[in-house]
């Protein structure tokens, strides 16, 4: 044969070896899980539940990063409400006050010597505009019902499962149940603005007394549609693990004047550049976190979207654009950092001296507080532009933390709770992830493996995104699903006894499911430091933070109706950094 033949022929054959190995690997992506027998939940009247919910909505219980800001009414007229609605859960349960509003309920059990488990929400809600300028249907703060509904602040977020925990708990009192394990509820008061006094407290106090937790499940995700391209499907979100978290202040400092005769550079425009910076040089991205998430949903994800993320090697660019093109997977794939704030000036004609913003980061497993402090200053911080803690001296401090350890998905713990969501909720996957926002679980890493987020509500999107917005509601149906969900829970993982938690699933993960390398090392790779593309080699190198660069190239229920994924136009090529005009530089030393 002439060597153009065999060339051809070279070819056709490392295309067709390509083409194997995409097809093979994408056919192994995916975990499928064998469907459960429906499992009936306990009858819960929901709209009596909601009419609790909607008393406990009616008190404002708003906490504040001071202390000392915080109305202690409220609060304590919602611990007479408690006491009022379920007086057999206080003659039964042990209760605690601790540091003036956090209560912690204690159920003990029948066997002291097995680990206890505990269950968590928050008391206080973030505060909501009143009025016809707060634009809501019906008031924040009055807990109406209607249309099937509740409504009001904090009936979402979290009120709506701290009043269907207690039902639950307070069920099983009256019938007489005593679980093996102590169970402990605990309620923060001050989730909202960091959890310092509350959880974190309750987490020292439960730690001083050497209490070790078996499980632990708090606020989190819930059962939706719409999040993730091209999955029509509901989708259980169980957190496993939270995005570390710090805000830093970028402070531009000039000489203030008279608006008439501006200078070559000002405030406004000094910060403005650099928040452009940054906005237009996003942290990297990493795919696996992605990968393990999406790889629980089996053949629900479409098949393009699984070949490009079963095989990155070739397709991770496209892999890449499309997960960063929704606010809800990019947030999988890197830290995030995000102007929230913009204080300067307060006259028309006058040039402030001083302008700040507030810049929000969420810290991606493998990158430290520390990283992205680093990282920040590398790219906007010159003698105009400073980046500064906004709490105190320091940048590690309570209101600042690394990603959080991650739960065992293995352990028996979460498989009843998978097991109970999928049984519960037929049709429904579950996916463990990863969170971006902050909750109190991660003050209990010290004192349990086996945390979760996930609250048992089936939202549609709409209704996800009043968390925090206008016409907050929770629907009759939820409330009392939900208590029927947690009164089974609690009996499943109080009853657990300690030859099953030993054991745990049969055989390890890779004999139970086929899973791709990048998804067995997932988890793992949370825990390792994240190589970032260095934005300046020579001042990294004087400052001994030099990394090896990574190459982007190379790395039967009623379903509400599914929402149409849209692609934003807001996705930002990685590749192309924003030039700048340099700001005044630093004289040489």
């Amino acid at each position: 044969m002439d060597p153009i033949t065999l060339a051809i022929i070279a070819l056709a054959v490392i295309v067709v070896a390509i083409i194997i190995i995409v097809i093979v690997r994408t056919s192994q992506f995916g975990i499928e899980y064998e469907a459960l027998p429906h499992i009936e939940l306990p009858e819960a009247d929901g709209e009596s539940v909601a009419q609790r919910i909607g008393l406990a909505t009616q008190l404002r219980t708003i906490s504040d990063v001071d202390e000392s800001k915080i109305d202690p009414r409220p609060f304590e007229a919602f611990r007479d409400l408690i006491r009022t609605l379920y007086p057999q859960l206080e003659e039964k349960l042990s209760r605690e006050l601790i540091n003036r509003h956090a209560l912690l309920f204690t159920w003990r059990g029948k066997d002291e010597s097995l680990d206890p488990v505990c269950f968590m929400a928050h008391q206080d809600v973030v505060p909501a505009v009143e009025g016809e300028e707060g634009d809501w249907k019906h008031p924040p703060f009055a807990g109406e019902l209607v249309d099937g509904y509740v409504w009001g602040r904090g009936v979402l977020d979290c009120k709506g499962s701290l009043i269907c925990i207690l039902e639950a708990v307070n069920n099983l009192v009256k019938e007489g149940f005593q679980p093996e394990r102590t169970i402990y509820l605990a309620f923060g008061h001050d989730e909202e603005n960091s959890g310092v006094f509350g959880a974190k407290q309750i987490a020292k106090t439960l730690k001083e007394r050497g209490v070790k937790l078996s499980f632990l499940l708090d606020e989190g995700g819930t059962i939706t549609t719409g999040q993730i391209k091209g999955i029509a499907g509901p989708v259980a979100f169980v957190g496993i693990s939270e995005k570390g978290h710090l805000t830093l202040k970028l402070k531009a400092k000039v000489q203030g004047g008279h608006s008439s005769m501006p200078p070559a550079t000002t405030a406004i425009g000094a910060l403005s550049l650099a928040i452009a910076a940054l906005d237009s040089n996003p942290f990297p991205q990493n795919l696996e976190v992605a990968q393990f998430v999406i790889s629980h949903l089996g053949n629900e994800v479409p098949f393009a979207t699984r070949m490009a993320l079963a095989n990155t090697w070739l397709f991770g660019g496209m892999a890449r654009k499309q997960l960063a093109a929704s606010p809800s997977t990019n947030a999988l794939t890197r830290t995030t950092a995000v102007p929230t704030v913009i204080r300067a000036g307060d006259a028309e004609n006058v040039m402030p001296g001083e302008a700040e913003a507030l810049l929000n980061c969420r810290i991606f497993p493998g990158e430290t507080v520390q990283d992205v402090y680093e990282r920040v200053r590398e790219l906007v911080e010159d003698d105009v532009v400073l980046v500064e803690p906004v709490y105190g001296d320091t940048i590690m401090d309570d209101h600042a933390w690394n990603p959080t350890a991650v739960a065992d998905i293995e352990s028996p713990q979460y498989n009843r709770l998978a097991d109970l969501v999928m049984g519960a909720f037929p049709g429904v996957k579950v996916a463990p992830f990863m969170m971006s926002g902050a909750t109190d679980a991660r003050y209990y890493n010290d004192i349990c493996q086996n945390a979760f987020r996930f609250t048992p509500f089936f939202l549609t999107k709409e209704e996800v995104d009043t968390v925090h917005g206008v016409d907050e509601r929770l629907s009759f149906v939820n409330a009392g699903k939900a208590v029927g969900f947690y009164q089974l829970l609690i009996e499943e993982v109080s009853s657990l006894t300690a030859d099953q938690e030993a054991e745990g699933r049969e055989g390890s993960i890779e004999e139970r499911i086929d899973l791709s390398k990048a998804e067995m090392s997932a988890i793992e790779r949370m825990k390792e430091p994240l190589v970032v593309k260095p934005l300046d080699p020579t001042k990294r190198k004087a400052l001994g933070l030099v990394k090896e660069p990574v190459d982007p190239a190379a790395t039967a229920v009623d379903v509400p109706e599914a929402v149409e994924w849209q692609e934003s136009e807001q996705y930002i090529d990685d590749d192309a950094p924003l030039v700048v005009k340099p700001l005044k530089k630093k004289p040489e030393a």
